[in-house]
């Protein structure tokens, strides 16, 4: 079956959200050794970085409840969206549409024909007959004002689609920049707690950097070597 344009784009935009809320449980759980270090250091600088650091996840905390909710209120107007558009397409198929032209000309023959019932001496079999009429025409109003109450549905939700989808986009670069604010944060944790990341020996013999993750977590490579460092700084000197 051919995948259709518009499940595409949802299923996009649904793959975004669904990275950033991994990459935020992938920052808990990875994170956890440096943020236990950062709780038990006695130096200001860090205590200061660590509340910056705080106040910033709860920031991303709130502005990732709020991209849910907002995918949420798109996808429900999407699947809105789709519905009007199955019945308008079911209402031309039926042959009842009519459209706003259409529209205009029943209620002037309507009223051209009760006019005529009121106001022209009629036989009762004539009579009959026009009101019969009527009715027909009647029916056809409502099937037109229904295809038009479809129309102007439509536009809203088409409008309504467009404003969250804005307001989507604008609160994922929101956590974008809070996640760039974080991971310059941890940097400066790390380097004021002296930590060095060592780069692994396929990254060295191929000149490439090895990408590091978000947050910049220590890892228990990096705990060594700050534990051998301290046990050097209290080796007292030789000869003494």
């Amino acid at each position: 079956m051919k995948q259709r344009k518009g499940d595409s784009l949802e299923e996009n935009e649904n793959n975004v959200v669904n990275t950033q809320q991994g990459e935020s449980n992938q920052r808990q759980q990875s994170g956890s050794t440096l943020n236990n270090m950062m709780k038990s250091s006695t130096d200001p600088k860090v205590q200061e970085l660590s509340k910056q650091i705080e106040l910033l996840k709860k920031q991303r905390a709130v502005q990732m409840a709020k991209m849910r909710e907002s995918q949420y209120r798109l996808n429900y107007k999407k699947s809105e969206q789709e519905a009007i558009a199955k019945l308008s397409e079911m209402e031309k198929k039926r042959g009842e549409g009519q459209g706003a032209e259409s529209l205009a000309k029943l209620k002037r023959l309507r009223h051209a024909m009760e006019f005529k019932i009121s106001t022209e001496s009629l036989s009762l079999a004539q009579e009959k007959s026009v009101a019969r009429k009527v009715s027909e025409v009647n029916a056809q109003i409502e099937v037109a004002l229904k295809s038009e109450r479809l129309k102007r549905k439509m536009s809203l939700v088409s409008k309504d689609i467009d404003a969250y989808q804005s307001a989507l986009n604008d609160l994922i670069k929101s956590i974008t920049e809070t996640d760039t604010k974080l991971d310059e944060l941890y940097s400066a944790v790390r380097k004021a707690l002296g930590i060095q990341r060592r780069r692994p020996r396929a990254a060295q013999q191929q000149g490439e950097r090895k990408p590091v993750h978000k947050q910049q977590e220590v890892n228990l490579e990096d705990i060594v070597i700050i534990k051998k460092r301290d046990t050097k700084a209290q080796k007292p000197p030789a000869g003494s």
